[in-house]
């Protein structure tokens, strides 16, 4: 019953990524926006659902598969959406919010590379 609970809550924070859902969903419990979080929030949550609101659904798939499957490309136009739109900290914030709410801890530090690689890569293009 706990793979089903994680696998649900994995695919509805995939959906908020990348369809840049804009309402509080209850199934997320972090307390507190961080420090750096630009403009005002109601929470934590809607602070990154607008950081995932300059993805589209088609770069936001690609991002979130690159980063924590390894098995997709990010295109020269989603590069583009990733660094002028979302930005680094939010790049950083979102990754780092999936690696709390995921079975993806085993994979911690392997994670946090490929997501900094995807990051210079599209610096790069730029």
């Amino acid at each position: 019953m706990a793979t089903f609970s994680n696998n649900f809550s994995l695919i509805l924070l995939f959906f908020m990524m990348s369809s840049a859902l804009m309402f509080h969903t209850g199934f997320f419990n972090v307390a507190s926006t961080p420090s750096n979080a630009p403009g005002p929030v109601s929470s934590y949550e809607d602070y990154l659902a607008n950081c995932a609101s300059n993805l589209d659904t088609f770069c936001g798939k690609d991002v979130f598969f690159a980063i924590f499957f390894g098995n997709a490309t990010v295109n020269e136009d989603c590069c583009d959406e990733l660094v002028s739109g979302v930005g680094k900290v939010c790049h950083d914030d979102m990754t780092k919010y999936v690696l709390t709410k995921s079975n993806f801890k085993s994979s911690y530090v392997q994670i946090l590379e490929r997501s900094q690689k995807i990051w210079n890569n599209c610096v790069a293009l730029e």
